[in-house]
């Protein structure tokens, strides 16, 4: 029988309709061909110094190494003039912000899903340390970390890479999760992913893996065939504060349990996002009413692969249906692990 089921930290509702998809195995993409390799990639040839963009950070990693670069095209810039106006009924912000590209290793025809441990943990500690840098910048409010893996999650190349976009608003999205978090803490006095992750651990129905401080687990409103979250067991309001043995388990259990996506989806594309805190050092932090945010906010990481497309209903309704229910994806992905 088909469920709704609410989230308490995005305040939506998911539709779990396992009626529509009774094996994880109904809806998997169809086997992935290689093509040709077409034009150089545009990573390459900057990693071999013939590409034209701004280094921005290098972190190494044994024989590799993890690059910052400008995005040569990008949807905000630093140079923007700070503009806030009215515009008949509406509101115009200017494009002022960030847009840079994490090219997660020097090695072309890798996979984030294919990279050890230890290259994991660069990375995680390179979007550490950038968006340490990018929240410096009082102009800013929010930092989004995320990666488009292959081409249905909007990936246009193919080298292994992720960006960083640095806003000067809070996203809806954000505003939703901001004000869940802050209303749980005033009524509670605790933190709503702390509750979470303790009651997941406890049932362990959906828990998926742990490793350190860190766990694994399926979202009881999953509103995506096997999305999965990861977070601390320790309360964690701030990804600056992450450091390097923190980093190594949290890529240990990371490598894990994509590698178990991978053998469960056939290689599906997937996009990752780093569910972040607003920047504490902006100008509007008092705004939004910030000021005991290091008591309500934990960051946490949402992987979700792309298995099926949103149709009328879920565009018409902001309702998504999931045919998978989280505790059949948990079940199976934990099985994978062993």
């Amino acid at each position: 029988m088909s469920e709704l089921r609410w989230d308490p930290l995005d305040r939506t509702w998911a539709l779990i309709a396992t009626e529509r998809g009774l094996r994880p195995t109904d809806f998997l993409p169809p086997e992935r061909k290689p093509s040709p390799k077409k034009e150089p990639c545009p990573f390459c040839l900057v990693l071999q110094g013939k590409g034209q963009a701004t280094r921005i950070a290098t972190r190494k990693a044994g024989d590799d190494a993890v690059v910052v670069l400008a995005n040569r095209f990008p949807v905000l810039s630093i140079e923007a003039p700070t503009e806030r106006r009215q515009v008949g009924p509406y509101d115009m912000v200017s494009g002022v912000g960030a847009h840079e590209v994490v090219v997660e290793t020097t090695k072309h025809g890798l996979r984030f899903r294919d990279l050890a441990p230890s290259q994991l943990a660069a990375i995680l500690l390179t979007w550490r340390d950038r968006v340490s840098d990018l929240t410096r910048d009082r102009r800013l409010q929010h930092v989004e970390v995320f990666k488009n893996d292959g081409p249905s999650a909007g990936a246009t190349l193919a080298h292994a890479h992720s960006q960083i976009v640095a806003t000067p608003v809070l996203t809806p999205r954000l505003l939703r999760q901001i004000e869940a978090a802050r209303t749980h803490w005033h009524d509670k006095e605790r933190c709503l992913v702390c509750d979470i992750v303790t009651f997941e651990t406890t049932q362990s129905e959906r828990v998926i893996d742990d490793e350190g401080d860190f766990v694994a687990w399926c979202p009881y409103a999953s509103r995506y065939p096997f999305e999965v979250q990861l977070a601390s067991r320790r309360h964690s309001p701030f990804f600056i504060s992450l450091d390097e043995p923190q980093a190594g388990a949290l890529a240990q259990l990371l490598s894990r349990v994509l590698k178990a996506l991978d053998t469960a989806l056939r290689g599906a594309d997937m996009n990752l996002c780093l569910s972040l805190s607003p920047s504490t050092q902006s100008f509007t932090h008092g705004k939004h009413g910030l000021e005991q945010l290091e008591h309500f906010w934990h960051w946490r990481i949402e992987l979700i692969p792309r298995l099926l497309p949103l149709g009328g209903f879920e565009l018409g309704t902001d309702l998504v249906i999931n045919p998978t229910a989280p505790e059949a994806a948990a079940g199976h992905l934990r099985s994978l692990i062993g």
